[in-house]
């Protein structure tokens, strides 16, 4: 019995280390990564609040100022949330999956994966002062210089191509990891997009209104076949650690990974639908939009049901608590999906804040809190301390779910109303403007809710720099939110 405990023993200590190896492998490009987009974030949600202003009150703030007009602070702000925060972000989520799960440290090209990081930033920067000044494009989140695009996809192949390396090489004989997989996913269908759609659509001239159709398409496969894999893929590694218990099901996730990837990337020209495009794009885009229903409430009945007898944590670990909400937030992202790819509902709403409410749905709902509950798990792991402030933590879930549940809610409904107003005969002849303008109390709405998260996110700014600095708190046991720091260390936040 005593060979048994020391050996026990013994295989945990080399666990531990093997385990701190890797996080040590992977620290300086992940912390750089985590710090830069939570800049971004705090910056784009800033935006978003002058976007929402401008949109309800076009001539406050300087009106007379070129910079300051909505038709450069909208685009600028959802660029900013997508490659400043939501892409940098979740490149360091995936990295650090990658290698605990797989086993693997990173060996080799750190300084690279940072100088790559650091060019991502200098093409980001360049791109929204090109926005901003006046010389963007008009495509959906296309709207950055065309030189901007081969510098993001070169430093994202720099970071993809290392996570690859690391699955290939994994010793683990456990079959389908669904975690990995979601990961693997994301790194190969990112380049396949994102290559596809800035080739047809800057090296390709007089596409016409089929460019229109491509860029849509690109807008739904950044948002179903990048981030929701790197959203699902986190959920399905930290609910199972943090509660203890493993994933209810196993077919149940092989289900909802094919399906994402069967269909996600069909998705995306219904947004033209009645458009001059030929008839079955668009339906063939509205079917895989109402279809991708099953594989999202197959991945949130298996998540509620690998929680099941657990659900106390999610008072106490941040990490459960976002991601519980990030979870939840993927079936109503796919509900507002298929609302907008239907032909009876989707006609209605085509071409209004309907659609900025479904990728806010997508990238902040679902992506960011997944993303938040990573960090918050991960960064102590890296810096070596734990979390300074239960109430900063508090605060920054409260006012985060607040605001963008409003965002959410004031966006489909300003799109109901607005929808109807552009489908009335009575309104024909009306400014459009004017009936952009009925909508000024959702967007006041819309406004309060972006000032609720700025003033979140930037004291998560603050906390994440302190954490980064190796300024947190100095104690073995977690910042759990049941006590101010008085907490017992769980056996699944090892």
């Amino acid at each position: 019995m005593q060979t048994s405990s020391t050996s026990a023993d013994s295989d945990l200590q080399a666990d531990q280390l093997r385990r701190q190896a890797i996080d040590q492998s992977v620290k300086g490009p992940i912390l750089f990564l985590f710090l830069n987009s939570a800049f971004w974030l705090m910056a784009a949600t800033l935006l978003g609040l002058l976007a929402a202003i401008k949109a309800a009150y076009p001539t406050a703030m300087w009106g007379d100022c070129p910079i300051l007009h909505y038709g450069r602070l909208q685009p600028a702000h959802i660029n900013a949330l997508v490659y400043g925060w939501a892409i940098p972000a979740a490149l360091g989520v995936m990295l650090w999956i990658m290698a605990r799960r797989t086993a693997q440290p990173l060996r080799s090209g750190r300084s690279l994966l940072l100088v790559a990081a650091v060019f991502w930033n200098v093409a980001l920067t360049g791109g929204l002062i090109g926005i901003l000044s006046g010389n963007g494009g008009a495509l959906p989140l296309m709207e950055m210089p065309a030189w901007t695009w081969p510098v993001f996809l070169i430093s994202f192949l720099c970071y993809a191509w290392p996570m690859a390396s690391m699955f290939a090489n994994t010793l683990r004989p456990e079959g389908f990891m669904v975690s990995a997989w979601y990961v693997l996913g994301a790194c190969f269908w990112f380049p396949w997009i994102f290559i596809t759609a800035n080739v047809c659509l800057h090296c390709l001239p007089g596409l016409g209104a089929l460019g229109a159709g491509i860029n849509a398409w690109y807008v739904h496969g950044l948002l179903l076949l990048f981030l929701t894999p790197v959203a699902v893929g986190s959920a399905y590694y930290f609910i199972p650690k943090i509660t203890g218990q493993p994933i209810a099901s196993a077919e149940l996730a092989k289900l909802g990974f094919w399906g994402l990837a069967l269909l996600g990337g069909w998705s995306g020209m219904q947004t033209y639908m009645g458009g001059p495009l030929p008839a079955w794009m668009p339906a063939i885009g509205a079917l895989a939009g109402t279809l991708l229903l099953l594989p999202a409430g197959v991945v949130g009945l298996n998540h509620h049901l690998t929680t099941l007898g657990k659900h106390e944590l999610v008072g106490s670990s941040p990490t459960l608590r976002f991601t519980f909400l990030g979870s939840l937030f993927f079936p109503i992202s796919a509900l507002v999906l298929a609302l907008l790819s239907n032909f009876g509902s989707g006609v209605s709403m085509q071409f209004t804040y309907a659609g900025y409410g479904l990728q806010m749905s997508f990238v902040y709902g679902f992506f960011s809190m997944c993303a938040f509950g990573a960090m918050y798990y991960i960064v102590p792991r890296l810096a070596g301390c734990e979390w300074l402030s239960v109430r900063l933590i508090r605060s920054h879930f409260w006012y985060s779910t607040y605001g963008i549940a409003t965002i959410v809610v004031t966006s489909l409904v300003a799109g109901v109303q607005m929808g109807g107003d552009l489908n009335n005969p009575e309104f024909w002849d009306k400014d459009f403007m004017g009936l952009t303008l009925n909508a000024r109390p959702y967007l006041v709405a819309r406004a309060l809710a972006w000032a609720l998260i700025t003033w979140s996110n930037l004291w998560f700014l603050l906390h994440l720099t302190l954490m980064v600095a190796g300024l947190g708190r100095r104690s073995s046991a977690p910042t759990l939110l049941h006590t101010e720091h008085d907490e017992t260390p769980h056996a699944a936040h090892a």
